[in-house]
C-alpha cells in the first residue's frame, strides 16, 4: 500500500504516528490503523519479499518501528512512505496469482510462434530456412498446451524464491549485482524441475522428431502407457542441466541489465518496465545463443544412440563448431531476438 505523508511528526517507543494518520502500539503487539489511509499498488516483488522474510513478523501480529520495518516501511524523499499491511497482502496475493497466470499465458501465446521457429533453425542439418518464413512457421503453434500449463506455476516458483532470496541477502548487507546472481541460482532448479518435461515435449514436437509430430494428447498418452515408467521420466528430464547451465547467465545478464537500465527505481510505469525488458532481455538472449543451440538440441535427442545427448556442454559446443562451423552457434538469432523483444517487455511491464 502507497501513501503519501508531508512528514513523520513523531516516534515513540510504543510506535511511530504519521501526523495522525497511522499509529502502531507495540505493547499491545497490534497495529491500528486510524483516519482514511489512502490505498494505492502493492507490487508484486515487494508483496513477495515481505511475505518470505517477514513470516514471523506477520503471524505474531507484532508492529516494528519505521527503522525496523525495511520490506514493509521505508521513507523515500518528499515524505512518501510505503506500508503494508497483513491484509492488503493477502489480497494482493490473490489478485496477483490470478493475474501472473493471465500474464504468463499471454506471454507463450504470443511469442510462441517465433519460438517454434528458433528451434527448427537450431537443429542440425534443419531444411528450415529464414528465407522461407511460411514453410518456417507452418504449424507454428505445435506443442503449445502444455507450456501453458506448466509456465504459470513455475513462473511463480522462480519469482518467490528469487525475489526472496535477494532480500535476504540485499538486508544482509550483499551489493546488488552479488545478490541478484545468488538469488537466480536458487530459484533456477526449482523452476526446471517444473518446466522441464512440458519444455521438452514442446521442443520435440516444434522440431518434428519422430514420435511427437502429433497432437500433445497422443504423446502425452504414448509415455504415460509406455512399459518402461523410469526411462520416460527419466527422458521428461533429458536436457534439465543444459536448461539450467543456459538459463543462469541469460537471467543473471536480463536482471541485471534491466537493474541498470531503470537506475534500481521501483514502481516504474508500465511503459519504462516494457522498455527496458524489452533491451535488457534481447541483449542476454543474444548473447546466450550459443548456449541455447545446445540445450535445445539436447532435449530434441530422444534415442540414447543421438550423440547430442550425451556430450557436455563444452564439448557440444566445440563438436557443433567442428563439424558445423562457427555460425551454426547463432542459428535462429534473428526470431530469438524478436521473441525476446516481445517477453520482455509483456514479462518486465507485468511485474511492475
Amino acid at each position: 500500500v502507497s501513501m503519501t505523508t508531508p512528514h513523520l511528526s513523531k516516534g515513540s517507543a510504543d510506535g511511530v504516528i504519521c501526523d495522525g494518520e497511522v499509529s502502531c502500539n507495540r505493547r499491545d503487539g497490534v497495529s491500528r490503523c486510524r483516519n482514511n489511509i489512502q490505498s494505492g499498488v502493492l507490487s508484486r516483488r515487494n508483496f513477495i519479499s515481505m511475505a518470505s522474510i517477514n513470516a514471523g513478523i506477520i503471524l505474531s501480529t507484532s508492529c516494528y518501528t519505521a527503522s525496523a520495518q525495511e520490506p514493509e516501511f521505508s521513507t523515500y524523499p518528499k515524505g512518501q512512505v510505503l506500508l503494508a499491511t497483513k491484509k492488503d497482502a493477502s489480497e494482493e496475493g490473490i489478485s496477483g496469482l490470478f493475474a501472473g497466470a493471465a500474464v504468463s499465458s499471454s506471454k507463450t501465446i504470443i511469442k510462441y510462434p517465433l519460438d517454434t521457429a528458433t528451434v527448427r533453425l537450431q537443429m542440425p542439418k534443419t531444411p528450415y530456412s529464414i528465407s522461407r518464413p511460411l514453410e518456417l512457421f507452418e504449424g507454428c503453434f505445435r506443442g503449445v498446451l502444455l507450456p501453458l500449463l506448466s509456465n504459470a506455476p513455475g513462473g511463480a516458483i522462480f519469482f518467490a524464491v528469487k525475489d526472496a532470496s535477494k532480500s535476504a541477502l540485499l538486508s544482509a548487507g550483499y551489493p546488488k549485482w552479488a545478490a541478484t546472481s545468488i538469488a537466480v541460482a536458487a530459484a533456477l532448479p526449482p523452476y526446471w524441475l517444473i518446466r522441464n518435461p512440458s519444455e521438452v515435449i514442446k521442443t520435440r514436437q516444434q522440431a518434428g522428431i519422430d514420435g511427437y509430430d502429433q497432437s500433445v494428447f497422443k504423446v502425452v498418452r504414448s509415455l504415460a502407457n509406455s512399459t518402461d515408467d523410469i526411462s520416460s521420466s527419466k527422458d521428461l528430464y533429458t536436457g534439465y542441466f543444459e536448461n539450467i547451465l543456459y538459463a543462469y547467465p541469460a537471467d543473471v545478464f536480463k536482471f541485471l541489465a534491466y537493474d541498470r537500465l531503470s537506475g534500481g527505481r521501483k514502481n516504474l510505469s508500465p511503459s519504462e518496465g516494457a522498455l527496458y525488458g524489452a533491451i535488457s532481455t534481447a541483449i542476454a538472449q543474444l548473447l546466450t545463443t550459443p548456449l541455447d543451440v545446445v540445450r535445445n538440441r539436447a532435449m530434441a535427442a530422444k534415442d540414447d544412440s543421438d550423440t547430442d545427448k550425451h556430450l557436455s556442454y563444452v564439448n557440444s559446443l566445440y563438436t557443433i563448431v567442428e563439424e558445423e562451423g562457427l555460425a551454426s552457434l547463432w542459428s535462429g538469432t534473428s526470431p530469438r531476438v524478436g521473441k525476446a523483444i516481445l517477453s520482455g517487455a509483456i514479462q518486465f511491464a507485468a511485474y511492475e
